[in-house]
Order: structure tokens, then sequence, then C-alpha cells
């Protein structure tokens, strides 16, 4: 990668980005979004060539598109690769991933399971209970001897709060120990952190993505998203998910009842868990 060019709120940046790529007169443009900004900054790129997915009528400025099939996903844009021709020689991003760090990590234990647990605004329908992810918390560190490191965004730690809350009321007097690292770790430390864990449990998200990417033991919770297109894609993980409910995957459809999280058990998740702790063996 050798430039990065933000793409910023404020119309006058949007102007000035459509201007600094229109500069530096490009042969190639990839998109990789299918919202009407996206697909209008690439139509009047004045780029040779213009490749994205379809989306009527905002794709007409394309000269190659691909038709999106469930997610935006590994899966999809290879596809637009096949298209340009482009030879992949890997189907899966494990190990691509290599970032260095001297992030010193003596204050975290010699076992622990990373927790990711909370989602942004727009995708709170992806969430689990948070007294579901304590009772989990308990039981791993009671029967592993795994102690709990919270992660996320400062958007999450009040999500995070919750889960050590309810740690506390249901502990019963037994002593819970958890590291709560939410808002406090870049990339590179996160990084860092998740390669020295021994298990990783969380829902669908971009850091559930960068623990299966390092090749971690990750079990992961899918509801409204499907795993066939946005699934850990490392041989050690697990998905755990209500299969059996018509309207699985909805793809973060609008939804009263969330019941594909809601009904998902704390026994089915501790299962996986178990599964590849025995499989690695923590």
């Amino acid at each position: 990668m050798d430039r990065i060019l933000l793409r910023e709120t404020s119309l006058k940046a949007k102007f000035e980005l459509i201007k600094q790529i229109r500069h530096n007169q490009y042969d190639l443009l990839v998109c990789l979004g299918r919202s009407e900004e996206s697909l209008l900054i690439t139509a009047v790129s004045g780029a040779k060539l213009k490749v994205g997915f379809a989306h009527f009528f905002w794709d007409l400025g394309l000269d190659v598109k691909e038709n999106l099939k469930g997610h935006n996903s590994w899966y999809n844009y290879a596809k637009l690769l096949r298209r340009l021709q482009i030879r992949i020689d890997k189907n899966d991003y494990v190990g691509l991933l290599n970032i260095n760090t001297d992030k010193n990590l003596s204050d975290l234990p010699d076992k622990f399971v990373v927790i990711s647990a909370a989602a942004s605004a727009r995708r709170q329908m992806k969430t689990w209970d948070p007294k579901k992810f304590a009772e989990l918390i308990i039981l791993l560190q009671q029967d592993y001897n795994l102690r709990a490191v919270l992660v996320g965004s400062t958007n999450d730690q009040i999500y995070n709060r919750m889960i050590a809350e309810n740690i506390k009321q249901s502990a019963q007097g037994t002593r819970i120990e958890v590291i709560d690292l939410t808002g406090k770790t870049g990339l590179r430390h996160l990084c860092a952190v998740l390669r020295q864990a021994s298990l990783f449990v969380g829902i669908d998200s971009g850091i559930m993505h960068l623990a299966s990417s390092l090749d971690i033991p990750v079990v992961g919770l899918f509801g409204p998203t499907d795993p066939k297109y946005v699934g850990p894609q490392n041989t050690r993980s697990i998905v755990v998910s209500k299969d059996d409910m018509d309207c699985v995957p909805c793809y973060l459809k609008p939804c009263d009842h969330r019941n594909c999280m809601t009904e998902l058990e704390v026994s089915t998740v501790l299962k996986a868990c178990r599964q590849l702790i025995s499989d690695v063996g923590t």
C-alpha cells in the first residue's frame, strides 16, 4: 500500500478527495462499497477502468460490475479479481497480517481468553446478552483458569462494563478477575494481545477477523450475518449460531425479536470453547 486518501465527512473534503483522485489519473479504480456516494465518486474519478458491484442506477459509471451475494466479503471481492483476470494465490487471510510490536504484555496472565462482545450503533442486532457473556466468562475461569480480557473501542466501554457488573453479581463470592482493555489498545497493541491469547470468543466483528487472521482459536457467535461469507477463516475456529431459524441470515434487516441471538445458549457456546481448548491442549 503506497498511499491512503481518507474520505472525510465534510462536503468540502469530499470535493477535495474527488479532485485529488482525478488529478492522480488512475489506470484502475476498484470500488468495494455499494453506497451511492462511493459509486458516485468512482463514476467521476476519471479512472481509465472502473470496477465495482452492481447497484442500479448508481453503477452506471462502472466499466466492469459484479453482483454482490450476501455480505461485502473476500468471497465477493475475489469475484472482482477474477473478472480482471488477476490470479488468486490464497483463498483466506490467515497469516497475511504481519504487524510487529514491542508492546510489553507482562501485565497479562499466562492463560487468558479475549472477549469481543460489543457492536457499533448500526449493528446492535449482532450482540449477545451481557449476562450470558458474564456466565461464560465465569465458567471458563472456573473450569480452565482462563481469565477474561475484554477488548473493543471507546464506544464499547458501556457494554463491556455491563458484562463486568454482571460478573460481580453472578460470581456468588467466587473471585473472578477480568482485565478490561476496552478503548485502551491501538491495533498494534490489540494484535499483540491476541497473539498471546489461548482463546477468542466474540460476535461477528473486525476484531474476530483479526484473531482469525492471527490463527488464534476462535469461537464466533453469529446470528443475522452469514458465516458463509464473513465467518472466521482459520481452521482453528468454530461458528456458533441458530441454524434452525427460517429468518437466518437476514443480513441485519430491522428485527423486533433478535431470536437468533437471544436464543443462543451459554451451554452451546461453552461446548465450542471446550472443543477448541481440547484440540489445542490449553
